[in-house]
């Protein structure tokens, strides 16, 4: 058990091990744009297809009133946008751990219902050195033909 505690002290001290402060990739650039005018489909496709967070607010109507998260910011990394076999449309995002959250354990993969997304912003992070735009990596986990199995696929990340 002591042995466990040191090497996670020293993990610590080196930066591993613990969960990062966020996944957004920092960028001097970086600024909130909502070029749709916040319609939530199109600003998630313009993001997915450019690999780019997004920033919105949502209503988690599982949560009892007056539980923390259950109305908030939820910032992440959007993976994926699929229509369940249910005719539910539904976001598959990387949550960042800045984010509001009822169960905690962030950064971590949650899905919204998208008609209960308000509010959509992307953060677009600009460019690097020579021009290349800087995007979000891959989170762990990411299984693109999980969709296809579950529903329909309408956006997904290309890897």
């Amino acid at each position: 058990m002591a042995f466990q505690s040191i090497r996670n002290s020293i993990a610590k001290l080196f930066g591993f091990g613990g969960k990062p402060e966020t996944v957004i990739p920092k960028s001097r650039g970086a600024q909130y744009t909502a070029r749709f005018g916040g319609d939530a489909m199109k600003e998630l496709a313009y993001a997915i297809e450019n690999k780019q967070p997004v920033s919105f607010f949502y209503n988690d109507k599982w949560q009892e009133e007056g539980v923390t998260g259950k109305y908030g910011q939820r910032v992440g990394n959007p993976h994926a946008v699929w229509r369940g076999a249910n005719g539910t449309v539904y976001l598959h995002l990387y949550v960042d751990p800045q984010s509001a959250s009822a169960t905690g354990d962030l950064p971590g993969w949650r899905t919204f219902i998208v008609p209960r997304i308000q509010n959509v912003s992307v953060l677009e992070l600009g460019t690097k050195l020579f021009g290349k735009p800087i995007r979000f990596v891959d989170a762990p986990g990411w299984n693109p033909a999980w969709y296809s199995r579950v529903g329909s696929p309408i956006n997904l990340v290309k890897s």
